[in-house]
């Protein structure tokens, strides 16, 4: 993770030291600098804000630099001594924690690591169904391949679902996504085991990885679930006609079936695996073929099962 620094004129040595230390990548920025315009160059992960700096002219940077909405929600920290901290004068600032610089060295240590942790997790998670994202799964995947589990992986994505989205805007597509999400974490919590993981890729794609035992058992209760609540986002004549008819620019009238579910499951079963982008593909093969058949399907890829 990259963390930055911004005081007034120079960082006090042990705070500077310490913050140094924790993460991969550090740098401090003084008052006399164009803090936003190096921040854009550069972003961090974190923001360390001094105390002293924030309460003169730091509040302006912090709402400019949030005022930006590609980079404007990485975590802000400010750095305050006993003196500071009873001030009023910094509590309205747009900042998502503080430090207290008199705590003893291992603690501001700990409270460092555990925020830059929670700011990890937020930043990846899925702001919509607030399953974990891309980063994340990747993590899981080949955590659990690089300790050798007996793990299934399975691929999840609807199929039709862009027709319904154009059909019934923006904010009915979500309910759909929403409520896929929900299905697939409530199907996995169900099966009450501890190597269990959900996550949202994007859009209309999720991963859930589970024990090898149980993953014709869910992929079963995740397309039934699906299949069951996915018709009543349709209106009744959509109902009757089986599905979606629209006139594409061309003036030709198209019908597009109900959504469906496809799930590709790769198995890691003796070590068959050793990095994520293996499964991956392998997955995306599968997938290819379901989204050819009919209906919601899955399949378990048992090519690296022992004969």
């Amino acid at each position: 993770m990259r963390a930055i620094l911004i005081v007034q004129d120079r960082a006090e040595r042990r705070i500077s030291d310490l913050v140094g230390s924790l993460f991969d990548s550090f740098e401090v920025f003084t008052g006399n600098q164009d803090i936003i315009s190096l921040i854009y160059m550069e972003p961090p992960d974190i923001i360390l804000i001094d105390g002293g700096f924030l309460m003169t002219k730091g509040d302006g940077i912090v709402r400019e630099f949030r005022s930006n909405t590609i980079f404007g929600n990485v975590p802000i920290v400010a750095l305050l001594d006993r003196d500071t901290i009873d001030s009023s004068s910094w509590q309205d600032a747009s900042i998502d924690d503080y430090l207290s610089t008199g705590e003893e060295a291992s603690s501001i240590a700990t409270r460092l690591r555990f925020i830059a942790k929670r700011s990890v997790r937020e930043l990846d998670m899925n702001p919509l169904t607030r399953l974990p994202g891309n980063e994340s799964i990747i993590r899981a995947i080949q955590g659990m391949l690089d300790t050798g589990e007996d793990i299934a992986i399975a691929w999840v994505d609807i199929d039709n679902f862009k027709p319904f989205n154009d059909r019934y805007g923006f904010s009915r597509g979500d309910e759909i996504i929403m409520a896929t999400g929900r299905i697939i974490t409530n199907a996995v919590r169900e099966i009450n085991q501890e190597k269990t993981f959900v996550g949202h890729i994007g859009g209309d794609d999720f991963v859930f990885m589970c024990p090898t035992g149980h993953v014709r058992q869910l992929c079963e209760e995740v397309l039934s679930r699906f299949d069951t609540i996915m018709k009543n986002f349709y209106n009744d004549e959509e109902l009757d006609q089986g599905g979606i008819v629209s006139t594409g620019r061309d003036g030709t009238e198209r019908k597009y079936p109900f959504m469906t579910l496809t799930i590709a499951v790769v198995l890691n079963e003796a070590g068959h695996y050793t990095h994520c982008g293996q499964a991956a593909q392998d997955a995306t093969d599968i997938k290819k073929y379901l989204k050819a058949l009919d209906g919601s399907n899955y399949m378990i890829d048992r090519r690296a099962l022992k004969t």
